[in-house]
C-alpha cells in the first residue's frame, strides 16, 4: 500500500515537470518567435530605406511644357479669329487677321506721295508690305491655344500677347527634391513618372538639370522672377529645403499629359 503511493506521488510529480517544460518551452518559443519579428522588421526598413536613399522619390511634382504668348507684330482690329480655347493647332495655320485696311491705305498714300521721291520710296513700300503680312498671325509650332478670352472685333496691340499657346511636343516634369536626396542624382540619370490622373501607366525620363537656387523664406532682396520659390512647410511643419528637379520625359502620352497636373517622380540612381 506505502509503495502503491510513493509511485503515485512519482506519477504526479513527472508530469508536473513535464508541464513546467512545456510551458517553458512555449516561452523560449515565443521569445525566440518575436525576436526573429523584431529582427526581420529592423532588416526589412533598412532595406527599404536603402531603396529610398538609393532612388529618391517625391509626389510634390508637376507636368510642364513650355508656353509661348501669341502677340501681334501691327497693331489694329481683329477681323477673323480662327481659333477656340483648349484647340490644337498646326505650325503655318492662321490664328487670327488683322484688318489689313489701315496699313493698304499707308501704303497707298506713302506711294503717291513718293512719287516724285525715288530715292527710299521702294523700301518705305516694301516696309508696308512687310506690315500687311503681319495682319496675318500664323501658328509659330504644332500645339494647342490656352488662356484665349477674346473675340472677333477686338483691338490688339503691337507686342501684347492676345492668348497664349502651348508647345505640346515636348514635356517635362518638375519634381521637388529634400536637398538631402538630390546628392543621388545628376544631370542624365534615369527617372520614371507616374501621373496621378493615370497611376496605372509609367513614363521613363532623365534629369535634365538640378535646381541650383531657390528663394530663401522671408528674403525680399531678389527680384520676383529671378529664381524659383519652393514652399517650405507642410501643414504648418517645417521639413527641409527642397529643390526642382527638371526631368524630361522621353515617351509623353499626349492624351494624358496637361500642363501642372500632378505627378510622381522617382530616381532610379545618378549616371557613374
Amino acid at each position: 500500500m506505502h509503495q502503491a503511493a510513493h509511485s503515485s506521488d512519482e506519477n504526479v510529480a513527472g508530469v508536473t515537470a513535464s508541464a513546467d517544460e512545456a510551458v517553458e518551452r512555449g516561452k523560449f518559443i515565443r521569445k525566440i518567435t518575436a525576436l526573429i519579428i523584431v529582427a526581420g522588421a529592423v532588416i526589412i526598413t533598412l532595406y527599404v530605406w536603402g531603396i529610398i536613399e538609393r532612388h529618391p522619390r517625391t509626389d510634390d511634382a508637376t507636368a510642364r511644357a513650355n508656353v509661348v504668348g501669341i502677340a501681334p507684330r501691327v497693331a489694329g482690329q481683329i477681323l477673323k479669329l480662327n481659333v477656340q480655347d483648349n484647340q490644337a493647332v498646326k505650325e503655318g495655320d492662321v490664328l487670327f487677321e488683322i484688318d489689313p485696311e489701315d496699313y493698304r491705305l499707308e501704303a497707298r498714300t506713302k506711294l503717291t506721295t513718293l512719287q516724285a521721291q525715288r530715292e527710299g520710296a521702294l523700301a518705305t513700300i516694301n516696309l508696308e508690305e512687310l506690315h500687311l503680312s503681319y495682319c496675318k498671325v500664323i501658328v509659330p509650332f504644332s500645339g494647342r491655344v490656352i488662356n484665349l478670352n477674346i473675340s472677333a472685333g477686338a483691338h490688339v496691340t503691337t507686342g501684347v500677347p492676345v492668348f497664349s499657346l502651348l508647345d505640346t511636343s515636348k514635356w517635362y516634369v518638375i519634381a521637388n527634391f529634400r536637398e538631402a536626396e538630390i546628392r543621388h542624382m545628376a544631370p542624365g540619370s534615369e527617372a520614371i513618372v507616374y501621373l496621378s490622373s493615370a497611376p496605372n501607366q509609367r513614363f521613363r525620363g532623365k534629369v535634365q538639370g538640378i535646381g541650383w537656387a531657390v528663394k530663401p523664406e522671408g528674403e525680399i532682396d531678389l527680384p520676383p522672377s529671378g529664381v524659383p520659390y519652393v514652399k517650405r512647410e507642410l501643414n504648418w511643419v517645417r521639413v527641409a529645403q527642397r529643390f526642382p528637379v527638371r526631368i524630361e520625359v522621353e515617351n509623353p502620352d499626349p492624351d494624358l499629359f496637361r500642363m501642372g497636373a500632378s505627378a510622381v517622380a522617382i530616381i532610379q540612381g545618378s549616371q557613374k
